[in-house]
């Protein structure tokens, strides 16, 4: 490789294997490709070699599909940048920018509210786009003046097409896949969501894609694609105009033989174009095949062209003669309606105007797949060219619809997907208003305990410093075992003596004196379903475990060792333990009897949520406002009431190995001496240290 390095099309390379503890939450492309591996041990070791300018990418799309691919991009051409703000790891970049979004979905018996968790807010956007812009030079097609035909209406032309009624049967079946899918009635792997996804999308083109009994109905997107590319044909034929269409789905026949691409070559042959004239970009299987093709299209031999977004989007450049673009479906992402795009608006083309057409079946999947394109297109603008004038957004991701907007989009009426969304958001404030009521009852126990643990906590501090007085005076007191003194090679000869009469074997619980050590005296517990631990007493008492196989007079004097020179250091946690238990409790007397703050969003939500169900009701009430208004009006409020789920109530649950109840019940009782406080009985919240040294 040269010592500059020009990678073109770099989004080709976005798959980079993350190394994430995050892997179980959904929206997560954790994933990678050997080509991407390949591309990065280069381009590390070409930023070793010339720091900041070993390789330069090209694209056009950057973010193609998550704001995830920014993260890539930075690991590729900053990775120093991400390294210096302690960042370079993913759960760090994603704990600085990103958010695991608890989203709450509706249970299969519709009463209650599960979470599923996927990794889809962004916050710190103007901080990650100024990371961004001090290596990515961004340039938009606005920016550049650049020699290009202008768009017919300034907009796509959108054609809309009804629905047949097989159309809806089938799209009903759809809903009742997905209801099953909810029930779980059906494996994850015979069906799922974005199974259904996929075949709405397929129906919305033609539903002969999914039922071999469909026939070919007179009003489809196909029939109207048709017409159109045989009227364009006609009227640029003095310039030999050509066409292009795509079609990501039904380009290979299906098992009875029907085929997107091949219907549309025979009616079109049918209705006079010449066969010659129209070619499938499948049909050129090598890149010789393939430039070819290119050259007879530059040329006017071939006028009309098929293909997917794969294969006819980069690296097609055949706009010379480019008259009209068809969106017969469509994609996934808003990178490859750029790309399919840009295949006509581009320099190069002789054309002063050009047309562009989206075909979408009335009441299908269609027109919410172009609006959710159409969104997550703007944010991604909006990101590039650094116009963000927010803080966080939701991330522009996702394959599969949820169930209530296949219910929406098969009821014909987007009314009812804004019903659907009242009701989940209603769902989640009231969960939030249930945590709050439990979280004041917690503040009201919680109040009622910490003063007895911070005495605890106090009386323990205390007891430690006490005990570290007499360590440091007694630091150079030789070993007493019974009631002798012996230096510490002696002593082990006479401890192993003194453990020797201790029965390997005990039937209840029982501690058996050993002698002292830097004035505190030391012991050994013995326990009938646990390993023996030694145990150091003075004003505190704290307690290390042994092994069943290591229990010898070495190991003791080791791990009474051990004890006595961590006093300063548990004196040091124990003093934070104090201080967090303080904390608490300001913080609980703070908290005590605050109001639900969500309380006035709810009641709003509830109250429009039942004008939009009787509007929407067969029988609607009179004097209530149009479906359209309300759906504004609940858009407007959800937009002025944020709602996130406070820290305090996340739970992390951390899986621990727990000595059994008898020894943590019998060593709890055994801690305290005459005239300790003792701890409170119910389970203290705060990381106090009784759980430290079990």
């Amino acid at each position: 490789m040269s010592s500059s390095t020009l990678i073109d099309e770099s989004q080709y390379f976005k798959n980079l294997e993350t190394p994430t503890k995050m892997d179980r939450v959904a929206g997560m492309q954790t994933g990678g490709s050997a080509r991407a591996f390949d591309l990065s041990m280069k381009c590390r070791s070409l930023d070793r070699q010339h720091p900041g300018h070993g390789v330069t990418f090209a694209t056009g799309t950057p973010i193609s599909n998550t704001m995830v691919e920014l993260y890539t991009i930075q690991r590729y051409l900053d990775a120093r940048g991400l390294a210096d703000r302690g960042i370079e790891h993913f759960d760090a970049w994603a704990a600085t920018f990103g958010e695991v979004v608890d989203a709450m979905e509706l249970s299969p018996d519709d009463r209650t509210l599960r979470p599923r968790s996927r990794f889809a807010r962004f916050h710190n956007l103007p901080e990650l786009q100024q990371m961004f812009r001090a290596f990515a030079d961004v340039k938009t097609a606005d920016m550049l003046p650049l020699p290009k035909p202008n768009l017919k209406g300034d907009k796509p032309c959108v054609i809309a097409c009804p629905m047949s009624e097989e159309q809806r049967v089938l799209q009903d079946s759809l809903v009742q896949r997905y209801e099953a899918i909810r029930a779980g009635q059906v494996k994850p792997w015979e069906d799922n969501a974005l199974a259904v996804t996929t075949d709405g999308r397929k129906l919305a083109l033609e539903a002969r894609l999914l039922s071999h009994t469909a026939h070919d109905f007179p009003g489809s997107k196909i029939n109207a694609l048709v017409d159109n590319v045989l009227d364009i044909w006609r009227r640029a034929a003095p310039v030999r105009g050509t066409q292009l269409m795509f079609s990501d789905m039904g380009v290979h026949p299906t098992h009875w033989g029907y085929s997107v691409y091949q219907d549309v070559t025979d009616k079109l042959v049918k209705a006079g174009i010449p066969r010659e004239q129209i070619a499938a970009i499948g049909d050129a299987d090598t890149d010789a095949k393939k430039q070819v093709l290119f050259d007879k299209v530059r040329s006017g031999q071939v006028r009309i062209l098929q293909g997917s977004t794969q294969k006819m989007g980069t690296g097609t450049n055949v706009q010379q003669r480019l008259v009209a673009l068809h969106h017969l479906d469509a994609p996934w992402k808003p990178a490859e309606v750029e790309q399919r795009d840009g295949r006509i608006l581009r320099q190069g083309n002789g054309n002063p105007e050009v047309e562009m057409y989206r075909y979408v079946t009335a009441g299908s999947f269609d027109a919410y797949m172009w609006q959710t394109l159409e969104t997550k297109a703007k944010f991604i603008n909006q990101v590039m060219t650094g116009d963000l004038t927010v803080r966080q957004a939701e991330d522009i991701g996702g394959q599969e619809l949820s169930y209530a907007e296949v219910k929406a989009i098969a009821s014909g009426n987007p009314a009812v997907l804004t019903l659907a969304e009242a009701d989940a958001e209603i769902k989640r404030l009231q969960v939030l208003k249930k945590h709050h009521a439990d979280e004041q009852y917690l503040a009201r126990k919680r109040l009622r305990e910490l003063p007895t643990d911070i005495a605890r906590l106090e009386t323990r501090r205390d007891a430690l410093a006490a005990d570290l007085v007499t360590i440091r005076a007694h630091a150079l007191d030789p070993i007493t075992i019974g009631a002798r003194r012996f230096a510490r090679e002696e002593a082990l000869e006479a401890l192993g003596e003194r453990l020797n009469a201790i029965p390997g074997q005990v039937f209840e619980a029982r501690s058996v004196p050993l002698g002292v050590h830097r004035g505190l005296t030391f012991s050994l517990e013995l326990h009938p379903h646990a390993a023996p631990a030694v145990r150091v007493q003075g004003e505190a008492t704290r307690f290390a475990d042994l092994s069943r196989e290591h229990r010898g007079p070495r190991a003791v004097l080791n791990a009474v060792d051990k004890l006595s020179g961590g006093y300063e250091a548990e004196r040091e946690r124990t003093l934070q333990d104090v201080a967090l238990a303080q904390g608490q409790l300001r913080d609980y007397q703070a908290r005590l009897g605050s109001s639900f703050a969500h309380s006035g969003y709810l009641q709003e939500l509830i109250a429009l949520r039942c004008q939009l169900e009787a509007a929407l009701s067969e029988m609607p009430t009179e004097g209530l406002l149009p479906t359209g208004d309300l759906v504004q009006r609940f858009k407007a409020l959800r937009q002025a009431h944020t709602v996130h789920i406070p820290s305090h109530l996340v739970v992390k649950r951390v899986s621990a190995q727990r000595k059994p109840p008898e020894v943590r019940i019998w060593r709890l009782r055994n801690q305290f001496r005459v005239g300790t406080v003792p701890p409170s009985t119910s389970t203290p919240q705060c990381p106090v240290c009784w759980a430290r040294h079990w």
